[in-house]
């Protein structure tokens, strides 16, 4: 699905009752600039698809919402797919790895996700 010439994932590819939060949305619309090292899944719709489909296959049993990648690694920041509150935790899993050792760090949600982020160095 397109929303204001972004992309959002179609329902059937998201887990069931999964909710993006309202800031997502609301930086999608915005186009929140100033990202150092990560660029926002919804500006690139096939790279969006094929990170979704990735995640999928490498980890089975985790329920993954792919939204940013990492500029220098295959760190990709994903919802936490299982939490469908509206504001879910926000997992860095590390591609291409064995089950197990993909998870690189957490945030509690997307706004602190933006905060540490914001940190890096």
């Amino acid at each position: 699905m397109i929303r204001n010439d972004k992309y959002i994932y179609q329902a059937e590819s998201l887990p069931t009752n999964f909710k993006f939060p309202e800031l997502y949305l609301e930086t999608m619309d915005k186009l929140k600039e100033g990202l150092k090292f990560w660029w926002w899944m919804f500006q690139n719709k096939d790279l969006a698809i094929y990170w979704n489909d990735t995640l999928r296959d490498q980890f089975p049993k985790r329920k993954l919402v792919p939204f940013a990648k990492h500029g220098a690694s295959d760190d990709i920041a994903c919802f936490d797919g299982a939490d469908i509150s509206g504001n879910p935790k926000v997992l860095i899993i590390h591609a291409f790895c064995e089950p197990g050792w993909e998870l690189r760090g957490e945030a509690s949600n997307l706004s602190e996700w933006l905060v540490k982020i914001e940190d890096e160095e």
